[in-house]
């Protein structure tokens, strides 16, 4: 009894929070502190994935009373209720639990760091994301490659063709849905409610792990690097601009391009000047496609020394075990938790 009174009392030790009204500096955090943070991240994060999992059941009851009741699985109504429903069962855990984080944390604002910017950042800010995007699909690509070379089999299924739409309706509603809707939702809750949330644990480390995690929220391999890389750059005009507003226009401008470039088939077919922008906008998303494809390793390079990239480093005493107190335990397996949810 004594060595579990003990144990628990060197738990909650570890764990005990400084009166945030005290601090005045970043620096003046201790490894409780960042550890602590996590710690409810990973609390967080494991009751989303829950949550998520009870709504979507919920949501798919629902669904086929729809189709009991008679509506059609081809019609435009069934794909609007499906893309609903998805996006229902997908961001509301996500913007409850992490909500709850932010607003506990939300006091240490106060002590972030304000960055001047350059006029010419967003001319490195916009082809990064391209970039990086395609260093993403490259990567998936190679993996699919050495799955085959090495077993024979293990392809990585291609999301985008695995729920293309089947009519120009459903593929118009899965423009509005994937290119309008998907953005702004994720940029709230990843690069708002989480990025704000882990920005006392240092800039740097909360851009990483606020884009580990929105890899790792897309439940498939075929997106996860696409979207790690992506959250990268969405992450730094986060933290750098102090407003999510410049990520959510160019996530916008990217989901569309992907978007109309994946499904021109089933976006055109009426003619006239409808298919005439879709095609236009499709050669333009091409022709960014291929010059992000060769332009990726210059634009590392201008991100690395033009100061875009250049953030406030984790300083303070103990300032490495600051950084290893990030690993905890319970974020930790919050994050393997959400890795075995991976189609």
């Amino acid at each position: 009894v004594k060595m579990q009174k003990s144990l628990i009392a060197v738990i909650a030790d570890r764990y005990r929070q400084q009166d945030f009204d005290a601090l005045t500096s970043k620096d003046d955090l201790k490894p409780a502190d960042i550890r602590r943070i996590c710690f409810d991240l990973g609390i967080a994060l494991i009751i989303s994935v829950l949550f998520q999992k009870v709504i979507f059941v919920a949501m798919v009851f629902l669904l086929r009373g729809f189709v009991s009741a008679g509506l059609d699985t081809g019609s435009t109504l069934f794909t609007v209720l499906n893309y609903t429903f998805s996006n229902i069962s997908t961001y509301l855990p996500k913007i409850l639990a992490f909500g709850a984080v932010y607003l506990k944390y939300r006091p240490l604002r106060r002590l972030d760091t304000q960055y001047e910017n350059k006029s010419y950042y967003p001319l490195i800010f916009i082809p990064a994301m391209f970039a990086f995007a395609m260093w993403g699909s490259n990567i998936t690509t190679c993996i699919n490659y050495i799955l085959q070379l090495l077993f024979g089999v293990g392809e990585i299924e291609n999301v985008m063709d695995a729920i293309a739409p089947s009519s120009f309706s459903s593929g118009i509603v899965t423009l509005i849905f994937t290119a309008f809707v998907a953005p702004v939702f994720e940029e709230m809750i990843y690069r708002h409610l989480l990025l704000r949330s882990l920005k006392p644990i240092g800039d740097t480390p909360a851009i990483i792990l606020s884009a580990l995690i929105f890899g790792l929220a897309h439940g498939n391999f075929d997106q996860f690097a696409y979207a790690f890389l992506s959250g990268v750059i969405f992450g730094l005009m986060a933290v750098r601009y102090d407003s999510i507003i410049p990520g959510m226009v160019l996530h916008l401008i990217n989901n569309f391009f992907v978007t109309v470039i994946t499904y021109q088939k089933q976006l055109t077919g009426i003619g006239g000047l409808w298919d005439g922008l879709v095609n236009a906008a499709a050669a333009l998303g091409n022709i960014i496609v291929n010059i992000s494809y060769f332009a990726a390793p210059f634009v590392a390079v201008l991100l690395a020394f033009c100061g875009a990239a250049r953030l406030t480093a984790v300083s303070g005493e103990n300032k490495h075990r600051k950084l290893l107190a990030i690993f905890s335990p319970v974020f930790i397996i919050a994050l393997v938790v959400m890795l075995l949810q991976f189609n």
